[in-house]
């Protein structure tokens, strides 16, 4: 009977790991082609550019959203892999409050639909 038990419980563990792998893929996928558009619109500014008023300005404006992302993307590498050593050690993540802080004001640099999904 203790064999059927681990057995269900293998199988449970696995089937969870492989749910969070799906959806961690997804997520990643999106980042990707968030990554994608962003360095279209640094293209596109840069060959809209006038000036060298206007490149520099593209040239922040991207390396600010560069930057922005990268932190964005630290906090959700972070949190994937607690999640992922939640499931390895058979804790209930539903039960376990989201450790992300809240988003900051993006007032300054409107990403628009650049920005990663959060999970």
């Amino acid at each position: 009977m203790a064999f059927l038990s681990f057995g269900k419980t293998a199988v449970g563990l696995q089937k969870d790991l492989l749910e969070a792998y799906q959806r961690l893929n997804r997520i990643w996928l999106e980042r990707l082609q968030v990554e994608v558009a962003l360095w279209t619109r640094f293209a596109s500014d840069l060959a809209s550019s006038k000036s060298n008023e206007d490149i520099l300005e593209a040239c922040s404006d991207h390396i600010a959203r560069k930057f922005k992302m990268s932190a964005e993307d630290g906090r959700h590498i972070f949190s994937d892999y607690q999640e992922m050593a939640r499931k390895f050690a058979g804790e209930d993540t539903s039960a376990v409050e989201d450790l992300e802080p809240p988003p900051e004001s993006e007032s300054e640099l409107d990403f628009g639909q650049e920005h990663r999904i959060t999970h």
